[in-house]
């Protein structure tokens, strides 16, 4: 039988990697959100300890922030509250 801690090593997601460059000036403004590309070249992003998950896409890094900005949204009217 396994360790389950050395399977959940083996199993964890590879360290994050280096965020899109056209991101970077939208990163300090959305830092909840892990942003990557995808291999068809568009831009994705998750916002961190949300349940359910939320992710949202775009074509490039500014259609990526108004989703991003649009799904806050949502989640705010949901919530009542702000959502950063």
């Amino acid at each position: 039988m396994t360790d389950p801690a050395a399977f959940m090593k083996q199993a964890a997601p590879p360290v994050e990697q280096e965020l899109p460059p056209d991101w970077w000036p939208y990163a300090k403004e959305l830092p909840q959100w892990h942003v990557w590309r995808g291999v068809s070249g568009r831009v994705y992003a998750s916002r961190r300890r949300t349940s359910p998950p939320v992710v949202v896409r775009g074509e490039d890094a500014v259609d990526l922030r108004d989703m991003i900005n649009r799904e806050r949204s949502k989640m705010s009217e949901q919530r009542g509250r702000r959502v950063e």
